[in-house]
């Protein structure tokens, strides 16, 4: 079917997967791609489970495999594994149990040396919101330093010796040397006293 006879609405939809591919490649100088979709509970064209059989299948044995290696104790198989998957792995980074990466675009990751990752810390490269796609890359920086069970949003960068805290969502940037981390605990209202 030659393209100047289908759909505008499919027509757009190739012309975001040949930008989305070119992005993944690294042909883009952006750090987020952004496009508009229908709600997630309808098809919106992004996931894999929308695609061929064998299309989900590949991408369903990618993440087991990949979730297996972060469960290991062997740090070296995880490093090993993420690079094998695409990811930009420095030297003398070390992933604690039960450590997270987004399976759908490791090859969107740059972890550069002497980064450690706490506990269930958990790293994104795409995200559905209600009306949009995103796919963003990753930058960890040397010597950066992620909390126990912290989130690290797709298209943040933690600068060089960065800090994001337990349990903190990095949503944004972390500028070198900073620490990102939520706000304290307080007590919103006081229970009735005697």
């Amino acid at each position: 079917m030659a393209t100047s006879t289908l759909p505008e609405s499919t027509t757009e939809l190739r012309d975001a997967y040949r930008r989305l591919r070119e992005f993944r490649q690294g042909r883009t100088g952006d750090r987020l791609f952004v496009h508009p979709t229908c709600h997630p509970a309808e098809p919106t064209g992004f996931c894999y489970c929308e695609g061929s059989a064998w299309q989900a299948l590949r991408f369903y044995v990618k993440a087991l495999l990949l979730g297996f290696a972060l469960r290991l104790p062997i740090n070296s198989f995880k490093v090993w594994m993420l690079r094998r998957m695409g990811a930009r792995v420095g030297r003398r980074v070390h992933f604690s149990p039960g450590v997270w990466v987004d399976p759908t675009f490791p090859e969107l990751i740059t972890i550069e040396d002497g980064v450690f990752f706490g506990m269930g810390a958990k790293i994104f490269t795409h995200e559905f919101r209600i009306d949009e796609f995103r796919a963003g890359k990753v930058a960890i920086r040397r010597g950066a330093f992620i909390g126990g069970f912290a989130i690290i949003g797709c298209g943040v960068e933690v600068g060089q010796r960065g800090v994001v805290a337990a349990c903190s969502v990095a949503d944004r940037d972390v500028p070198a040397g900073a620490t990102l981390i939520q706000s304290p605990a307080r007590i919103l209202r006081r229970p009735d006293t005697p």
